[in-house]
């Protein structure tokens, strides 16, 4: 169901000729520039495109409404989905991966998109047969084997230096839609480069029936595509999703609905539903020296300093508690219990612990209002 979407070369230099010259059109960059620049909204944009929606990460800055060139669409179009194309240059910012999130997304094939080995050999090969000549192309593919055997932080942020963007589905289109969707777009390695959660995102797919909500980060955009006649980009603007109340945002919790039912029903699966994040829905995670839960407020870890065979009490006067911004160390008459390197920061004002029997129960303020981690250690 789309997903990760990578440009061929041709499009890349037809992209790259309709936005050139002197009288060519804004780039997303620029816009978003002018944006913060005017602090007003581009309804009136200058150039007569379709309009789509830029939604930042930052709840202090406002949801507007961009414009997809239409010198682009020309040329690029008229079918298909062009945001990506032009959206993509928004994501190349030079943030580098974070080492640590990304082993682990390469041990657990995490990302929203799904297989982050392939996703980075079709990243490289596309990056190859755009710079290989006619008589080359062995070269190339044994180049894509060598990225999937040897996938590394620095060989990812070589394929996606660009910007490299992916789709996340509101709505898909249907008959009972008008056949249109809306999607969002954001960047699809936003979470090895550590960007901040997009709430407003996450709030956006809840209210389209994503329970609960996949996270988001960084700054990304919703655009609308019609798939009739032929799949082409259509308007919408930043009321249309920040209008809880119009009819395409109603209907999108049973469309999705309908949508698994139908994919299950084609692929012989029963019950399948998202998965839950872990901590959340009260079901603790486990591991040999704590449990934890987590809530958009609070991470809650349970830690046992006494075995449940021992007849000894607790003696609290023996408990040392330390929390860092996103550290926290527990120890019991001087043996260190958990030393926690935290996925994300914690307001240390905002942290307690009691005693629960034989268990030490703490719990950590998130410093990100809204935010679900995807586990609790950063190292995972």
């Amino acid at each position: 169901d789309r997903g990760v979407l990578i440009e061929s070369s041709e499009d890349r230099r037809k992209a790259e000729s309709a936005l050139s010259g002197t009288d060519r059109p804004l780039s997303i960059v620029e816009q978003i520039q002018k944006l913060n620049l005017t602090d007003t909204n581009t309804d009136k944009n200058d150039d007569d495109g379709v309009k789509f929606v830029y939604l930042p990460h930052d709840t202090s800055k406002p949801i507007q409404t961009v414009c997809l060139p239409s010198r682009l669409v020309n040329v690029l179009g008229p079918a298909g989905d062009i945001l990506p194309t032009y959206v993509k240059s928004f994501f190349a910012d030079g943030r580098s991966i974070d080492e640590k999130i990304f082993k682990d997304q390469v041990t657990k094939q995490n990302l929203i998109g799904g297989d982050v080995q392939k996703f980075a050999a079709n990243a490289a090969k596309e990056k190859k047969l755009s710079t290989v000549s006619e008589g080359e192309p062995a070269a190339a593919k044994e180049e894509e084997e060598k990225t999937t055997t040897s996938l590394s932080s620095s060989s990812l942020m070589n394929a996606t230096a660009g910007g490299s963007v992916e789709t996340f589905p509101l709505v898909r289109p249907s008959k009972t839609n008008k056949n249109e969707g809306v999607y969002i777009y954001l960047d699809e390695v936003g979470m090895l480069k550590h960007l901040p959660l997009n709430a407003r995102a996450s709030k956006l797919a809840q209210q389209c029936g994503y329970h609960p909500a996949p996270n988001f980060y960084g700054d990304v955009f919703v655009g609308r595509v019609s798939s009739t006649p032929m799949l082409h980009n259509v308007d919408i603007e930043n009321n249309d999703i920040m209008d809880t109340s119009k009819e395409w945002m109603v209907r999108a919790p049973q469309e999705n609905v309908l949508w698994q039912q139908a994919l299950n029903d084609a692929t012989g699966r029963s019950g399948e539903s998202q998965p839950n994040h872990a901590g959340t829905e009260g079901i603790a995670v486990e591991t040999s020296s704590y449990s934890w839960l987590q809530n958009e407020e609070e991470v809650e870890l349970t830690i046992p300093l006494i075995d449940d065979g021992d007849d000894k009490v607790v003696n609290k006067s023996l408990i040392r508690v330390a929390f860092q911004p996103q550290k926290v160390v527990v120890k019991y008459n001087k043996e260190c219990k958990v030393e926690i390197e935290l996925y994300s920061k914690i307001d240390v004002d905002g942290c307690t612990w009691t005693l629960d029997k034989k268990n030490l129960v703490v719990t950590c303020e998130k410093a990100r209002e809204g935010e679900i981690w995807p586990r609790l250690e950063l190292s995972g």
